[in-house]
């Protein structure tokens, strides 16, 4: 496979995100993971193995019409920090902040597809790329908050 530029960097973030969750979490580089998972090794091939060629990412409009349709089967969670996220977010978003995505594990649904949005998408496909090692379906908003939802003028709700 010939990966392009954005696929080389999604790598580079993938296998930083890997070495994170491999020291945060207690996995074994080999073996049996410590929460009787797959290793990190084997979780980081299949991670590529899987990846499709959307590279994990939602559109705005997508988003709005799964939205508009109900929203079944999507989890939304929110990585900024909670201060903005109080300021005004998707409707029926949750708040993890992206420094407690990784503790915060359970909290996270494994039978719904999750999108995450950050500010601007970067950390957004961080996130996934760390969720879909640990197992989750998972989907980042294509420019976030502030370069797509907000952008395109969509509503958002305020408060917890």
């Amino acid at each position: 496979m010939t990966m392009n530029n954005a696929q080389k960097a999604l790598l580079a973030v993938g296998l930083a995100i890997v070495l994170f969750l491999g020291l945060a979490t207690g996995f074994h580089w080999t073996g049996v993971g410590a929460a009787g998972g797959v290793s990190v090794s084997d979780a980081v091939v299949q991670y590529y193995e899987r990846m499709p060629d959307d590279i994990y990412k939602i559109p705005v409009p997508d988003l709005k019409a799964a939205l508009d349709a109900g929203g079944k089967g999507l989890y939304i969670v929110d990585i900024r920090e909670h201060k903005d996220f109080v300021q005004g977010h998707i409707p029926g978003a949750h708040n993890i902040p992206f420094k407690e995505v990784g503790r915060r594990l359970n909290e996270l649904p494994r039978n719904q597809r999750i999108i995450v949005y950050c500010y601007t998408g970067q950390t957004g496909g961080q996130t996934v790329a760390a969720l879909t090692i640990a197992g989750f379906d998972a989907r980042s908003l294509n420019g976030g908050m502030n370069n797509g939802w907000a952008a395109a003028n969509l509503p958002t709700e305020a408060g917890e």
